[in-house]
């Protein structure tokens, strides 16, 4: 089967930039790094080292552990131990030097800024060099060499699949790399590991990562934060004033009246706590409750008419907040939402140097899941617009069927294209919002690890990240796997213009027009071949996990859909989805085994009519 992933309407502009490919038979390295090579150098020979480690004399954290996870994974490759040394001890001509050793001399790479988390690989001589940042650059310099020279991957958790080499030749490519998002953040419950997150150079809220290794993201409040800063049990009683006049001429706790100083005083003044009480924070988000709704006080709606916006009078209080955090907390960023009402930009008022725009997709992937974000007028003047007054914008994108975590769900095209469009528009952060809540949505670990590639260098071809992801998870299963997929891919091709605006939108149902029988029987009968290559009860199992979304689809189309098979379909996807730890089917509160009932149910109500 050809390994593009087939698309709807709207990607051929994304496909014309991108040389197309052949099939794959075995796995290649998508991650393989640009540029010259430098010198072939041998690490190990025959299992034996010939390098050593290097590392300041008073390393930091950041640098020790970078050299500690080299070495492991080095051992764990050619079988030797790499001895650490500090750069104390007498130079030698073979040295691995990580971090800021007093090697650096001569070495252009040291002289430049790396920022945060930006890496320099260098080689001179028979030396290499492994520069870094200041926050995890040392530790993402290890993982770019391990994983973009030497073909290692962490795919899912805490598996490793690690090339076994007893005398290790390469010729890495020197190279310097800063990333251009600050917030990189695959939000499914997969992705939430902090051991996975570091090794794949992600920094989500989600995934903690002890600071001495460079840490997370820190947000101090994230998102909907109008009731924790200004609690409406404790005020609205006394102070109606502080709450949204709505149309009907009453006040209401839904949102806050953001021109009023008491308001921006109170606000002000629980922000800055917030932020003394967590010393580590990096983000504090001062947004809107959800749900929509604004004050039309005659302050606030003079100035949402004057600036053509909802944005303007939230905008209002945020930069008052701003100011103040800035005094006492310069390096703290103040967040708020562009999201419902908030989502146009003003026309004059600008947001403070220390704010940032989270602009949400809501008025285009959430009714149109399968289209590229930029191809929606409404969204597409939003970003367009913010990105031409504001330099600081976090993007919130949504990428999974809310409705029905596990779905099949062929966006993957649109989803690569949304991060590309959203990083040429001054984006600096991105979250994809999937299946935060359980394992084992549709493709999670595959997504996850595809959208942290993506957002770590958004000009990664999205085609070989799916291969590399698919020959290098399932091995001899990958075959059927990859079929699978572009199986997928070409049934949403299919039926590229009912996936223009889907039925119930992201929510799709599980009787949607792309969800044929014969899709469902191909896909099936892949599954069983993906199933019978698999040579290890490990290998067994991820593909027993990657069927759910078939067997999911057929449980909701009930007995008379799939008729005598519907109880051993059913067995088979409470077992696995057990045996996965896998709790919701549904945004909301756990609901797997509701859900399993309901079907067991219906399953023994058709056996007992037949009967």
């Amino acid at each position: 089967m050809p390994r593009n992933i087939f698309t709807i309407a709207g990607f051929i502009l994304l496909l014309a930039t991108q040389a197309i490919a052949g099939p794959w038979t075995a796995w290649q390295n998508a991650l393989a790094p640009t540029g010259v090579p430098g010198h072939k150098l041998t690490l190990s020979k025959n299992g034996a080292a010939a390098y050593v480690v290097v590392i300041p004399e008073k390393a930091s954290t950041q640098e020790q552990k970078a050299a500690e996870d080299l070495v492991l994974w080095l051992k764990e490759m050619t079988g030797t131990e790499f001895p650490i040394v500090r750069d104390s001890t007498p130079p030698r001509d073979k040295e691995i030097s990580i971090g800021n050793t007093n090697r650096l001399v001569d070495i252009p790479e040291a002289k430049q800024d790396l920022q945060d988390e930006g890496y320099a690989i260098a080689v001179k001589d028979k030396r290499l060099f492994l520069l870094g940042g200041r926050v995890r650059g040392p530790i993402n310099a290890v993982y770019a060499l391990l994983e973009e020279d030497l073909g290692c991957r962490w795919y899912a958790g805490s598996s490793a699949t690690i090339p076994k080499r007893s005398t290790l030749k390469f010729r890495p490519a020197p190279r310097v790399f800063t990333p251009i998002l600050m917030l990189r953040d695959p939000f499914y419950q997969v992705a939430f590991d902090g051991t996975w997150s570091l090794r794949n150079r992600t920094n989500a809220p989600s995934a903690a990562i002890p600071e001495e290794w460079g840490g997370n993201v820190n947000y101090v409040l994230f998102v909907h934060t109008f009731n924790t800063l200004l609690p409406p049990d404790q005020y609205f009683k006394d102070h109606p004033e502080y709450f949204m006049l709505g149309a009907d001429g009453k006040r209401s706790a839904q949102q806050l009246c953001t021109t009023n100083p008491d308001v921006i005083r109170i606000v002000t003044e629980n922000t800055l706590r917030f932020l003394k009480d967590n010393p580590n924070a990096e983000i504090i988000s001062v947004s809107k409750n959800d749900g929509g709704g604004t004050c039309l006080c005659p302050n606030c709606k003079a100035l949402d008419d004057a600036e053509g916006t909802n944005a303007a009078a939230l905008l209002f209080l945020v930069n008052k907040v701003a100011e103040a955090v800035e005094k006492e907390y310069p390096r703290v960023i103040v967040d708020t939402l562009a999201y419902l009402e908030t989502v146009k930009p003003p026309k004059a008022l600008r947001p403070r140097k220390n704010v940032a725009i989270r602009l949400c997709t809501d008025n285009c992937m959430w009714s149109k899941p399968f289209t590229p974000a930029e191809e929606v007028p409404a969204f597409h003047d939003a970003m367009v617009g913010w990105s031409a007054i504001h330099d600081r914008i976090t993007i919130w994108d949504y990428c999974v069927n809310f409705s029905h975590y596990p779905a099949p769900m062929p966006n993957l095209p649109a989803i690569a294209a949304n991060i590309r469009f959203f990083v040429a528009h001054n984006a600096k952060g991105v979250m994809e919002q999937g299946a935060y809540q359980s394992p084992c949505a549709e493709n999670d670990l595959l997504r996850a690890w595809v959208f942290a590639k993506l957002m770590w260098d958004p000009t990664r071809d999205l085609d070989a990240l799916v291969q590399d992801f698919i020959w290098g998870y399932f091995g001899n299963a990958a075959p059927a796997i990859a079929e699978y997929n572009a199986l997928l891919a070409k049934t949403a091709q299919e039926h590229t213009e009912s996936m223009k605006s889907p039925k119930d939108g992201i929510r799709y149902p599980m009787d949607s027009e792309f969800l044929t029988k014969e899709f469902l029987l191909a896909a099936s009968a892949l599954y069983d071949k993906a199933e019978q290559l698999a040579d290890s009860d490990e290998l067994k199992q991820h593909v027993e996990r990657d069927r759910i979304p078939i067997l999911y689809v057929l449980l909701c189309r009930g007995p008379e859909f799939v008729g005598a098979d519907y109880g051993a379909v059913l067995d088979r996807f409470e077992t696995i989805a057990h045996r996965e730890k896998m709790t919701h089917i549904y945004e909301g509160p756990p609901d797997l085994d509701q859900k399993l009932q309901g079907w067991r149910d219906a399953w023994n109500k058709t056996q007992t009519k037949e009967k």
